[in-house]
């Protein structure tokens, strides 16, 4: 069972929160990592150098009361030492709890040793000075000051390597800053995508279905019932689809019973009104010498134009039933389509002698041949050519080109007559309809010749379409393949 639209909506706008919340999470856990680090830097590595600061001033201190406490004696001096000697252990303590590399605490080390050996000496030298006993005082002294110069290196040393460790932390922190950003704009630009992927693909399933269905009002429009939607989407238009569907059928059935009816009726009436047209006919021709008046012939006259365009129309009505059903029949030969245009025009050039309109014919030369029914393509350059003359005025003018084209050839009737709306180019080749032109007098006609041709061209594999500007022209233009 396909999900219904609301769901849809829902397990969408789910999958965008789970995503927004993603990246968020992602952001935290960089800003905490990055706030672990600096943490890092100040917590360890400016106390390490802080520390060392003062254990190189304490140490420094300590030398200077050691040499002054050696000379003077005195006893203050011992004092002050000692409780130097207790701030350097202490801070030498609190530097050991935050040092963390390696080369840190094999420095610390040292400093420890040098020390120890430093205090031992001073010890030792307390030791003999109180005890009055002879011994080497230079030795000692010496041995002091290389234990006091080791320290006082060490301590350099340890201080330089806290500082080269936060300038490489201060570097890392900027590297991973960097890697953070370009890792969050990634996942921004990935989620972002991502929220337009589902977004177009929760649209799609809506408008998709619902596209498929205005292309077929359109059809249907046209008059053309085709097959029943059949469409994959959620419930609620799926119904509608069936609906849709239910309604096309039903008019599919009506259109049916109406051209069931044409063609009855037609069927019907063609016999009768030959019969009144040949009677006429025969009965003016027998009648022609036995003093008729005028009314009488002109009477006969309409009877018989009357029945030839009754039987013209059943004639039409028959033709395109038969072309809907796909029943009608061609007799396709390799043809010349100039010869072909040369014929009608010549056909028709009467009608347009009668209303002085001048019919020019405008082929280029080396045109293929095109593969054509003769009777059926002479069939839609006399619709085409007949209302190309109808629509104008006298004294206007009608050409007929043809050009080659890709694979075919290109034919195109030209008028300088009114012009057709613009919102009846789409629906002009549909039975029963004409183009709206703007004119006093609106020409009559059947609205059945275009859909011939339509149907015609189509039989043929080409196309047919009309381009009009009020005021100036219609042109109907076909194509047919080589």
């Amino acid at each position: 069972m396909k999900a219904t639209i609301f769901s849809r909506m829902v397990i969408s706008l789910l999958a965008i929160f789970i995503l927004s919340m993603a990246v968020s999470i992602y952001n935290i856990q960089q800003i905490r990592q990055l706030e672990k680090f600096t943490k890092s830097i100040f917590k360890a590595d400016a106390s390490a150098i802080f520390f060392e600061q003062e254990m190189l001033n304490i140490f420094l201190s300590m030398i200077r009361y050691e040499k002054k406490y050696f000379i003077i004696k005195d006893e203050g001096l011992h004092d002050q030492f000692l409780s130097l000697k207790v701030d350097f252990d202490k801070n030498l303590r609190k530097i050991a709890s935050v040092v963390e590399t390696a080369e840190a605490r094999s420095l610390l080390a040292e400093i420890n040793q040098n020390y120890a050996t430093y205090q031992s000496s001073f010890d030792e030298e307390i030791n003999f000075l109180k005890s009055a006993t002879e011994y080497d005082q230079d030795g000692l002294r010496r041995e002091r000051e290389k234990a006091a110069d080791d320290v006082l290196e060490n301590l350099k040393k340890l201080a330089t390597h806290s500082r080269t460790t936060i300038i490489n932390k201060v570097k890392q922190l900027g590297d991973s800053e960097d890697r953070a950003r370009k890792a969050a704009i990634g996942i921004s630009i990935a989620a972002l995508a991502a929220i337009i992927v589902i977004s177009i693909l929760l649209t799609i399933t809506i408008t998709r279905p619902l596209a498929a269905m205005k292309k077929k009002t359109k059809e249907i429009a046209k008059g053309d019932f085709g097959n029943d939607l059949n469409l994959s989407s959620p419930p609620e238009i799926k119904e509608l689809a069936e609906s849709f569907n239910a309604m096309c059928g039903r008019l599919k059935e009506i259109d049916r019973i109406k051209s069931d009816f044409f063609s009855l009726m037609s069927h019907e009436l063609r016999t009768p009104l030959t019969s009144i047209k040949e009677g006429s006919s025969l009965l003016a021709e027998n009648l022609k010498n036995t003093g008729l008046t005028e009314n009488q012939h002109k009477l006969l006259a309409i009877i018989s134009e009357e029945s030839a365009r009754l039987i013209k129309l059943v004639n039409a009505l028959l033709d395109l039933a038969k072309m809907e059903a796909g029943m009608m029949s061609y007799n396709f030969v390799k043809a010349d389509i100039v010869d072909l245009i040369t014929r009608a025009v010549r056909e028709i050039e009467p009608l347009a002698v009668t209303k002085n309109i001048r019919v020019a014919i405008k082929a280029e030369t080396g045109l293929v041949p095109v593969r054509a029914d003769h009777e059926r393509i002479l069939q839609v350059l006399r619709n085409l050519i007949g209302n190309a003359i109808k629509f104008t005025p006298a004294n206007g003018t009608v050409s007929v080109s043809a050009h080659p084209v890709k694979r075919g050839v290109k034919i195109a009737v030209a008028d300088t007559g009114t012009g057709i709306a613009g919102e009846s180019l789409d629906t002009i080749f549909d039975k029963f309809q004409q183009g709206a032109a703007r004119r006093p007098n609106k020409v009559k006609g059947t609205g059945l010749g275009l859909s011939i041709v339509k149907h015609i061209v189509e039989s043929h594999g080409g196309t047919v379409w009309a381009e009009s500007t009020l005021g100036k022209g219609s042109t109907f233009i076909f194509v047919l393949p080589a």
